[in-house]
């Protein structure tokens, strides 16, 4: 199955978890970059239970591909 893990937490959180949302806020600093500030809200379906270990190990990995499509972005597009 593509994307479980050996372990399969892949898959047991799929299991779990309704949806995921996220919010990103961008804040310049003052030497010219910027700071992504991240909020992620997790929906558990019905009683399951999932513990921060477990949604760093999946959603973790899955999320630092899309940080990487972002700042190649605003690399690519400074004035965006």
């Amino acid at each position: 199955m593509e994307g479980l893990e050996p372990s399969g937490r892949s898959l047991l959180l799929k299991d779990a978890v309704e949806k995921v949302t996220y919010e990103h806020k961008f804040v310049p600093t003052p030497e010219g970059g910027s700071i992504c500030k991240r909020t992620s809200t997790y929906y558990i379906k019905g009683d399951a239970e999932i513990n921060k270990d477990q949604i760093k190990d999946v959603y973790g990995k899955k999320t630092a591909g899309l940080f990487k499509a972002v700042e190649a972005y605003f690399l690519a597009n400074p004035d965006a």
